[in-house]
């Protein structure tokens, strides 16, 4: 009867573990379990005796009191891929695990907090700085600051790439350009807005110059000039009234413009002495050559403007030199427009020079230093390459490299426990990471692909090693020893009520 009473336990297990691995069946980087039992002891009612001169040897009678687990093992072998086209989907295909960890001493990473800007880098060994955990889920995350995380915000570990934090001097710096550019913002942007204004009511008073030049010709060429009723002076009279309409609204306008000039060149001049302080250790296009003198071509009303005042009469000629000078004026407010283009393009390039101050700067090469992984996150694209190389292109559109990712190998992968979150931690019997007892160093973590590590698939997850197949035979097979069992219990039974019976 305990004899049974032990089967069923075991079963129940098998059980357990059964329904815990069909519960897992898409659980990305999932690895399955299983169950094995060995007898328990027995109990010996005769021993073994040796053979004599005349007689051969018996063998021992023993009963066995049952079973016992043997093990419960978790099997590593490798889940098919998923293809997800997802960047930051990341699939081992091969040996080893993505070391993921939180940060236990905060003095020792230098990771950006707050408003300081660190370098990514972690002091010392990585298991003093950070508590590592390891996992075959690759489905990785950007956090708000960029780096590379797992669904539950621990770190992705391996070695940074080369960050140079800015000075001090280099801050102070840019924000005293950005400052400058601030200032001058307001300017650029009402003498974009006027000149678009401007130039359109240039170009209403030249039509109606030329509307009244080509009326003032058709009445000179009628029969009777003077005749005030006739079609050809109505239409002139109109042009004229026309005329007279766009000249005021324009004279108003060119008023506003001039006085608009005369405050563009004023902010001009803080924007060209911050340039020039600027220039002396970054170089940018030369905003001051590019203003030129076309700002003051504007400014003197009586040259360009048209000569006409008050109301025009019919004996007013065609207009042709105010035509001509409408034409110089458009063309060069055109060529003006143009001059305003190019200070716009180099106050951005001004402005990214000075950004780039206020920024931490990276390059195309890894540090060599163990650490975490950040991509900018003012970075147009990254990718993740085979050998878990991250790269990423920055907003100037240079290719650098945020780090790579590092692979975790142990000698017995079998003895790392669970610890849930799809997590495993190494254990005594695992095998440890730290070979030489002096802490994990960054060369015991392998690049993806070499010392028999596992290469990286970025766009894919390793899904569940659960073969449901398979789980539902050893569920099969484990309901009916439970049953079997429970028979010798009922059949156990049976006897003791047949014994009590002999009374009788």
């Amino acid at each position: 009867m305990y004899a049974g009473i032990s089967g069923m336990k075991n079963f129940q297990t098998k059980l357990d573990v059964i329904g815990n691995n069909i519960a897992n069946v898409n659980t990305y980087g999932f690895k399955k379990g299983r169950v094995t039992f060995k007898d328990m002891i027995s109990q010996q009612i005769a021993g073994a005796a040796a053979a004599t001169g005349n007689r051969g040897g018996v063998n021992a009678q023993q009963v066995g009191l049952g079973s016992q687990l043997s093990s419960i093992d978790t099997i590593h072998t490798t889940g098919a891929t998923q293809t997800t086209a997802r960047t930051l989907d990341l699939a081992l295909s091969g040996d080893g695990f993505f070391p993921v960890a939180t940060i236990s001493d905060l003095a020792r990473v230098g990771i950006d907090r707050g408003n300081q800007i660190g370098d990514n880098k972690i002091s010392g060994s990585i298991d003093r700085a950070m508590s590592l955990n390891y996992t075959r889920a690759g489905n990785f995350y950007l956090d708000d600051r960029g780096y590379l995380v797992t669904a539950d915000g621990m770190y992705l570990v391996g070695e940074t790439g080369e960050k140079t934090i800015p000075t001090d001097a280099a801050r102070t710096k840019g924000n005293a350009a950005l400052s400058v550019i601030t200032g001058f913002e307001g300017q650029f942007k009402t003498i974009s807005d006027e000149l678009s204004v401007f130039t359109k009511k240039a170009n209403s008073l030249l039509t109606a110059f030329q509307n009244y030049a080509d009326a003032y010709k058709v009445l000179q060429a009628s029969a009777n000039p003077a005749d005030t009723t006739s079609k050809e002076y109505k239409a002139m009279d109109n042009a004229q009234k026309a005329l007279k309409t766009v000249y005021d609204d324009f004279n108003t306008t060119a008023g506003t413009f001039k006085t608009t000039i005369t405050n563009f060149n004023t902010a001009i001049g803080p924007l060209n002495t911050g340039i020039n302080t600027f220039n002396t250790t970054a170089p940018i296009v030369d905003i001051i050559s590019q203003v030129s003198t076309l700002t003051d071509k504007l400014t003197t009303q009586g040259t360009h403007y048209p000569a006409a005042s008050g109301a025009v009469t019919t004996t007013n000629t065609p207009l042709t030199t105010e035509i001509d000078t409408m034409k110089t004026l458009i063309d060069e407010v055109s060529n003006f427009t143009m001059e305003v283009g190019k200070i716009g393009q180099g106050v951005v390039q001004f402005e990214t020079a000075a950004e780039d101050l206020d920024k931490p700067q990276w390059t195309n090469s890894l540090s060599g230093e163990a650490g975490l992984i950040q991509i900018p996150l003012d970075a147009q694209s990254f990718s993740i390459g085979p050998d878990g190389t991250v790269s990423f292109v920055n907003r100037k559109g240079q290719l650098n490299v945020a780090g790579q990712i590092r692979i975790a190998n142990f000698a017995n992968a079998g003895g790392l426990e669970k610890v849930g979150g799809n997590l495993f931690r190494e254990s005594v019997s695992s095998g440890s990471v730290d070979k030489n007892n002096n802490g994990i160093q960054l060369d015991e973590l392998f690049a993806p692909g070499s010392d028999g590590a596992a290469t990286i698939v970025a766009g894919s997850l390793e899904m569940s090693n659960v073969d449901l197949s398979e789980e539902f035979t050893e569920m099969i097979v484990a309901q009916r020893g439970f049953q079997s069992n429970t028979k010798i219990i009922t059949t156990s039974d049976e006897i003791l009520q047949e014994l009590m019976g002999l009374k009788r």
